[in-house]
């Protein structure tokens, strides 16, 4: 067993203290997801110092009561946390939620959630904000990591190389952050590679770095190296604190400039994974090592792999049920649920089972029982998930008369979303017709389908562009604007726009242009006006642009919640504040262009109706 480090605890207690705020705000710490890249510090020091330690003192390593001991460790609390989402999931999901949800609960039970939710990303998928297992992305990343980790170490270990081990070490670390320098520097290069899928490239680079262990490594392999690393002498402590508050420094400036436009992990990891590790290298017998082996730090260290668990399910549920963004009391009472049931969970769950106190019959050892009772815990998630998958999300809930609105298929939806925009990219009829040019992403795709179904195609001309990649209508940008908008994307970004406005032909003869574009960051809008004076540099149309539509809550979540309510046409939601604040700098800024949304069609004071009254 390895010696206790207090200060480590205290390490632990700061990374899921940032992981909670962001989770709760984003503004409330913009870089608190760097929380998670600390505990991949500590995983990497304390995991590898156990495999060292235990080869160096017998020679050998024993991966059967390792792997038990992770176990014991990880699964209880989290078999109770899926436990607890199942409960939730079953009175505040909808279906289509439901059956993402389930899905997620497989992956999460077999350690690939980071696969699934890499998996996962494009328009159609459920907003991140709203799924309760997203957080487990990280813990398959880690499991994924000890599968892997003490079998290479214990093999270079058998074939006598122990002297290579802090080399491979080194050399695997370089090479994880060397492969996310070439991943998000060659982003256009390596996504053409995967084709499209939605009108997006079908590799998410950002996603895929974020999500999948060969990117991660160089985290584990910085808190590794640690291990091998000569230890401060006692008599300069000094030095100690030097370092502590060096890596105190960086770790909480990454919590304060970063935010979540970043590259990510790539070179900015670097800054809050040294952070720690320099932290962890510093030891605790310094004088600053109070700061984070106090009693009330080590305790909320302590409980910190519960609260990580539990803290996220409380809020996304919080968040199904509410509707709306949490006041500031709200967000308290969350803290302070998060920290209670996570207390009871390593007081009566975790403890309990990293030191069991069972007597068993002769010949009976008590990880034989707990084994058992994982892999019966294991099946009963399967066996519910798969239940809810082959009911289309539990529809068994519902009315009769509702279940057909809720049934819908992801991949029908899509078919049907996208058709109306592919289909008028073929260009004009000319017809005659006054020429109408749609030019922009989903947004673009619904006007043209509200469009149609409007027979608008009776007195227009219709044609279409549609601008892939989440690259935004904003044309006529330089480099340094690029940058500033797009980051790891501008090169990608900037190839599409130069294939939208190669398109000399529709612009030049396009009677209004209409520029509809899913815009949700406010900085994108200070480029609308350029936009459209680089398109009246090309075409002689008039150019309107499209608000947003966005309410606070999707509409199968809507009714899936009112379901049972005899009047749902006359339910209200509110706008989105965000899409109404998007909507006032539009308008506002509308002097060479004309501004309109769909709103006022729908909407009034007192909010959006979402159901006709023959239930559509």
């Amino acid at each position: 067993m390895l010696n206790y480090r207090p200060d480590i605890d205290g390490l632990r207690a700061i990374a899921v203290g940032s992981v909670v705020l962001y989770h709760l705000d984003e503004s409330m710490l913009s870089g608190g997801f760097v929380g998670v890249d600390i505990f991949f510090v500590i995983s990497g020091y304390l995991i590898t110092k156990l495999i060292a330690k235990e080869l160096a003192e017998t020679g050998s390593f024993s991966f059967k009561q390792f792997y038990l001991r992770r176990v014991r460790r990880l699964f209880p609390a989290l078999f109770a946390t899926l436990l607890f989402c199942l409960v939730l999931a079953y009175f505040l999901l909808s279906p289509t939620d439901v059956i993402d949800f389930s899905k997620s609960l497989i992956a999460s039970i077999l350690s690939v959630s980071n696969i699934f939710f890499w998996s996962e990303a494009g328009y159609f998928d459920s907003d991140s904000s709203l799924k309760p297992l997203l957080h487990t992305w990280s813990l398959s990343v880690e499991e994924q990591f000890y599968m892997i980790w003490p079998a290479v170490l214990v093999g270079l270990f058998s074939l006598s190389r122990q002297r290579l081990i802090p080399l491979f070490v080194i050399g695997m670390g370089l090479l994880s952050w060397l492969l996310n320098e070439w991943f998000f520097s060659q982003q256009a290069t390596i996504s053409s590679w995967f084709g499209t899928k939605d009108n997006q490239s079908a590799l998410d680079i950002a996603s895929t770095a974020f999500y999948w262990l060969p990117f991660r490594v160089f985290e584990f392999s910085i808190g590794a190296i640690l291990v091998w690393s000569p230890k401060p002498s006692k008599q300069f402590r000094f030095i100690g604190e030097i370092l502590f508050l060096l890596g105190l420094t960086m770790v909480f400036w990454s919590f304060v400039v970063f935010d979540n436009t970043i590259e990510f992990p790539s070179s900015a990891a670097l800054l809050p994974c040294i952070g720690a590790a320099l932290m962890i290298y510093s030891g605790n017998q310094h004088s600053l090592a109070i700061v984070v082996s106090n009693k009330a730090m080590v305790g909320l260290g302590l409980i910190s792999y519960s609260l990580y668990l539990i803290h996220w399910p409380l809020i996304v549920f919080y968040k199904h049920w509410v509707g709306q963004a949490f006041t500031f009391y709200e967000c308290i009472a969350l803290v302070l649920l998060s920290l209670l049931i996570a207390y009871a969970m390593y007081r009566f769950i975790e403890q309990p089972f990293r030191k069991p106190k069972i007597k068993t019959e002769a010949n009976k050892s008590p990880n034989s029982r707990f084994l058992l009772g994982t892999l019966v815990s294991v099946a009963t998630i399967v066996l519910v998930s798969a239940s809810a998958l082959a009911s289309q999300g539990w529809l068994w809930r519902y009315p009769a008369d509702v279940v057909a609105q809720l049934s819908y298929k992801k991949g029908d939806y899509s078919e049907y979303f996208w058709g109306n925009i592919h289909r008028y990219e073929a260009g004009f009829a000319d017809s005659g017709k006054a020429k109408v040019l749609v030019i922009g992403d989903s947004m673009a795709a619904g006007l043209l389908n509200v469009l149609v179904a409007g027979n608008a195609q009776r007195d227009l001309d219709l044609a279409s562009i549609l601008v892939a990649d989440n690259c935004k209508t904003l044309f006529g940008l330089n480099d340094e604007s690029y940058q500033q908008v797009y980051g790891g994307a501008k090169t990608t970004c900037k190839r599409e726009h130069e294939r939208v406005l190669a398109k000399t032909d529709l612009l030049s003869s396009a009677d209004t242009i209409i520029l509809a574009t899913y815009w949700w960051e406010r900085h994108h809008l200070r480029y609308i006006s350029s936009t459209v004076s680089h398109l009246k540099s090309l075409s002689k149309a008039k150019v309107k642009v499209l608000g947003l539509k966005v309410q606070q809550n999707n509409g199968i979540r809507f009714l899936s919640k009112h379901a049972f309510k005899p009047r749902v046409d006359e339910l209200r939601t509110p706008p989105h504040p965000n899409a109404l604040g998007i909507n006032k700098v539009l308008k506002g800024r509308a002097k060479n262009y004309d501004y309109f949304d769909m709103l006022s069609l729908f909407c009034d004071t007192s909010g959006c109706q979402r159901v006709t009254k023959d239930g559509y």
